[in-house]
């Protein structure tokens, strides 16, 4: 497949148009002989004035009204056609695109997203494609077919008479020329106004999420002051787009009427010389009028084909950027519990932008997050992992389910780097529960199954293996409740559901997978009283015969873990079988134990 970064608009949508390629034949098709019809046209109204002024004969006129007739109808109902089927394949083409360029998104690394608001994507994936796909029919109709449409209107003037075809070949180049000179200014304001459109949808998005914490803490006075200057840019962006838009308006007016005038004055003259008839005086000035047409359609239609422009570099600045992760590793892992070892592991976020500063000015390094990690979890353990806030126990589950890649070291299954396994291998054999966990407005069975029965590569999970896996974790009186079973809908962002119910859709999706190793991210810190116990068995169920590595703030979390891990500040402070610690005086996590979990690590 050809580059997705080649930012060039022919290039791009050839490549997408491919796939369409008998569609675009019979659309060239259909154009060409719409233009065909357009340049038709203006002769046979030639032809009625000339016998009207000559003959005056009657069967003659009403024949030619009839073909005039039949050419203008013939040309209206190409153009409608043309139009259906010019947008329906540019919006084919570009699903295509914009497909591709959510999967290349979903790709990349976790630093990519970090720096990014879900408003900013959204506006790059959906605005911005659905602008290309305006692009495409403005291309087709706006400057493919109203050149070719100029060109023969220019090649029969000559041939009627070369003073009139100078006069339109002057008219074409001298605004052909402003509206090159122009492309570069208006394509960077567009850019630019593309830019600020995101700024503004992603600071917005944000901050509606937020409101409840916003208005709890008094937040307004702040996002008022950093909402201003957002709509500052943008108001000032648009208004110099349409100032300059009334800028190449006002020219383009005047530079037809120029034309206009100076094609009245050569017919006139030819007129009364003798050399021309009244007929093809009409023809002349009716060329031009047919020749302003799509000059203005252009003029008219430049922004929008500026911003499509400024889009598509935008979208391949995108698709430029690849992901730090492997994605096609060839090794398998086995289907058995593995061992897994973090050795000598060093990691920090790059969460920088290109060209960021801190407060003194200078671009400094992002601040390492996990320094020279090394432990190893046996085959069938589980590992307690401890620290406070910020020690970096979340960022060893996001190395080990690859969302980072580590600056130095090396994490592996069963002596095997996770780097040499493809992520596709290596996600489903770990399986990721945390706090925050995603719920989407559909069933029960969509949620737990995340749509899998839309995968054409992967078999659906039967309804029977669902309710057993249910069954498997003690979930059996919480399904019983549900309204419709697996139909059941479900709100999204789990409304309606507690932190615990969440929680328990969450385990189960997991225990669907089968997943060889299983990483909790303190999935029970959040749970309610009635539902803590329940989720505890669950638990213990879905590590039973598994590797596990829980990261938790709660004493009872730990309490099924074989070995323990203390970070502090990115570095292991004490790693070791949970009994001995327990029964060291001298060890953290005694001490931890003697103070309480939730005091010391909160």
């Amino acid at each position: 497949m050809e580059s997705e970064s080649n930012t060039k608009p022919i290039t791009l949508l050839a490549h997408y148009l491919r796939p369409y390629r008998g569609r675009v034949v019979g659309l060239t098709l259909l154009l060409l002989a719409g233009i065909a019809l357009q340049l038709i046209a203006p002769q046979v109204i030639r032809r009625f004035l000339d016998t009207a002024s000559n003959s005056r004969d009657a069967a003659a006129l009403t024949t030619i009204s009839a073909l005039f007739f039949v050419v203008v109808l013939g040309q209206k109902t190409l153009s409608m056609l043309t139009t259906y089927l010019t947008e329906d394949l540019g919006w084919a083409a570009t699903n295509d695109l914009r497909g591709n360029l959510a999967a290349h998104v979903l790709r990349l690394d976790m630093g990519f997203h970090k720096l990014r608001t879900p408003g900013e994507l959204i506006e790059r994936i959906d605005s911005e494609v659905g602008n290309m796909a305006e692009y495409f029919s403005e291309l087709v109709t706006a400057v493919f077919a109203n050149a070719i449409l100029v060109i023969g209107v220019i090649v029969l003037l000559f041939l009627e008479a070369w003073p009139a075809g100078l006069i339109a070949l002057a008219y074409a180049v001298i605004i052909l020329v402003f509206l090159r000179a122009i492309q570069n200014r208006v394509v960077h304001l567009y850019g630019a106004i593309s830019q600020a459109t995101a700024d503004l949808f992603g600071f917005l998005e944000e901050r509606l999420t937020g409101t409840e914490d916003i208005r709890g803490n008094g937040g307004e006075a702040y996002v008022m002051t950093r909402l201003y200057p957002l709509l500052h840019t943008y108001e000032a962006l648009r208004t110099r787009t349409y100032t300059f838009g009334a800028f190449t308006g006002s020219f383009s007016d005047f530079l037809f009427a120029v034309t206009e005038a100076a094609m009245l004055a050569y017919g006139a003259y030819a007129f009364l010389q003798g050399r021309m008839t009244i007929g093809t005086v009409f023809l002349l000035l009716s060329y031009v009028v047919l020749m302003s047409q799509p000059v203005n359609e252009v003029r008219r239609h430049i922004g929008d084909m500026q911003r499509a422009l400024a889009n598509i570099r935008r979208v391949g600045e995108f698709f430029a950027i690849d992901p730090e992760r492997s994605q096609a590793g060839t090794a398998q892992l086995s289907s058995v519990a593995p061992t897994v070892t973090f050795d000598s592991v060093t990691f920090a976020y790059k969460d920088r932008r290109p060209g960021e500063t801190d407060d003194a000015g200078e671009e400094a390094p992002s601040p390492v997050v996990l320094s020279d990690v090394s432990f190893i979890v046996p085959a069938g353990r589980v590992l307690g992992i401890l620290g406070r806030t910020g020690s970096g126990k979340t960022t060893l589950s996001r190395l080990l389910f690859r969302l980072y890649e580590p600056d130095e070291g090396a994490i592996e299954l069963d002596g095997m780097d996770v780097e040499a396994v493809s992520l596709d291998e290596l996600r489903s054999h770990v399986g990721l529960v945390t706090q925050d966990v995603q719920l989407f407005a559909a069933t029960v069975r969509d949620n737990l199954t995340l749509f899998r029965h839309l995968d054409s590569t992967m078999p659906p999970i039967p309804d029977a293996q669902i309710v057993d896996a249910l069954a498997t974790l003690g979930l059996e009186d919480w399904y019983g409740s549900l309204p419709e079973g697996l139909d059941t809908q479900l709100g999204a962002n789990g409304q309606g559901l507690s932190a615990g119910q969440a929680q328990l859709l969450a385990l189960t999706r997991v225990f669907l997978r089968d997943p060889q190793v299983v990483v909790l991210d303190e999935a029970s810190s959040r749970l309610d009283p009635a539902t803590e116990h329940l989720l505890e068995q669950a638990i213990d169920r879905l590590l039973d015969g598994r590797t596990g590595l829980v990261i938790a703030h709660r004493l009872q979390t730990v309490q099924r873990a074989d070995g323990i891990l203390v970070l502090e500040q990115g570095r292991v402070v004490e790693h070791g079988a949970r009994m001995d610690l327990m029964a060291d005086p001298d060890s953290t996590f005694y001490r931890l134990l003697q103070t309480g979990l939730e005091e010391v690590l909160i």
